[in-house]
């Protein structure tokens, strides 16, 4: 027992404590300073034991010298915020067709829009009218519409379908097999949308291929096209794209033909209070000279350090960084060193309740992840 406990001490290069786990908020004013070094066996932390692998730098998923298998703890996936899409919106654009079918053959047109915050070219779009006509012409100005929000009257003979048409968009269908033999084109997709929302196809259907071609004799398009149409009836019924998805955005012009583009929905911001164990973390060094920090952290909850971050910060510079337990986690506490010497520690267990705002010292959190709650609030007093 004694012949170990020599070799422990022998191997041992650093040991500090976390002030008794006491993590309350220093004061702005503190300046940061280097603790002596602890040299002293009495002085020794019994909690944290580190030895000459423990600065050996370890980063997710593997790093130098230890290595550990990283399982990230699934988090919830973010709900889509179209109410924030939406209200985004402006009520007109000026736009311009410049190409019928699109160059890419991915859609039914090539649009260029000129203004507002949808301005950009080569979007592609699709046709959601058939009464009217519209060839590669403009500017010309359209109202914007979300297509599952309030569309103008009269325009659609089937606007209740809009939430089939939005399926489609959010479908990868472009060369895929399908049932009757053959890959499926933009013009299928073109097709069914006017059987969804029109009360008729066209009747002179030389876009609907790519180089322009003939369509009408070719019943296996027909075909095709009614088959997405199934396909849309049958799983996008009451269809809402969430967060990545598309969101059809309608674009109506005085007496032109109606036109669809789609737009990725946002993710809805959204935080939570710390739950499970901090496991990612950017901080801002709000000190006036560059200063080498490590950071180091318990492996996997157990009394042995491992140093998983080591740089010299600039003055306000912010830098992330992440924990390297099983779960990603930083484990109980986060241990900050000045050079060599021990300078002050973070909670990583959500004992305290960390977030953007949170302090300790010159370090500022900017944001961070917990392992079960996601982003984390802003840390109130």
């Amino acid at each position: 027992m004694k012949k170990n406990l020599l070799l422990l001490l022998g191997v041992a290069v650093m040991f500090f404590s976390c002030q008794k786990d006491n993590v309350a908020e220093e004061t702005s004013s503190e300046l940061l300073v280097e603790s002596q070094e602890l040299t002293s066996i009495a002085e020794l932390d019994p909690e944290l034991i580190m030895n000459e692998d423990s600065e050996k730098l370890v980063t997710r998923p593997s790093g130098e010298g230890l290595q550990f298998s990283v399982a990230t703890a699934s988090k919830a996936a973010p709900e889509g915020d179209i109410d924030a899409l939406v209200a985004s919106l402006p009520t007109t654009v000026s736009a311009s067709t410049t190409a019928k079918p699109s160059l890419t053959a991915n859609a039914y047109f090539d649009l260029t829009i000129h203004d507002t915050n949808l301005a950009g070219s080569d979007i592609l779009a699709y046709c959601v009218d058939q009464d009217l006509s519209l060839d590669v012409e403009g500017p010309l100005d359209f109202d914007v519409y979300s297509s599952l929000g309030e569309l103008p009257a009269g325009v659609f003979e089937k606007p209740e379908n809009f939430d089939k048409v939005n399926w489609l968009l959010n479908q990868s269908i472009i060369g895929t097999d399908s049932p009757s033999g053959g890959t499926y084109t933009f013009g299928h997709i073109q097709y069914a949308m006017w059987l969804l929302v029109d009360d008729s196809v066209c009747q002179v259907c030389t876009y609907l291929t790519s180089p322009i071609g003939s369509w009408n004799n070719d019943s296996d398009n027909v075909v095709k096209g009614q088959e997405l149409a199934d396909l849309a009836t049958q799983n996008g019924d009451g269809f809402v794209p969430t967060a990545g998805q598309k969101l059809g955005i309608v674009l109506v012009p005085e007496g032109k033909q109606s036109i669809i583009i789609s737009k990725e929905v946002p993710a809805k911001e959204t935080c939570n209070d710390c739950t499970g164990d901090v496991d990612e973390v950017t901080l801002k060094f709000n000190w006036h000279n560059a200063t080498r920090i490590k950071f180091y952290q318990r492996y996997e909850n157990t009394n042995w350090g491992v140093k998983i971050f080591d740089k010299v910060l600039q003055p306000g510079e912010e830098f992330t960084i992440q924990g390297v337990n099983h779960d990603g986690s930083f484990g109980k506490f986060l241990y900050i060193f000045t050079e060599h010497c021990y300078y002050t520690c973070f909670n990583t267990n959500c004992y305290i309740n960390i977030g953007p705002g949170f302090k300790r010292g010159v370090f500022e959190v900017v944001s961070g992840t917990s392992t079960h709650g996601g982003e984390l609030c802003e840390y109130t007093w």
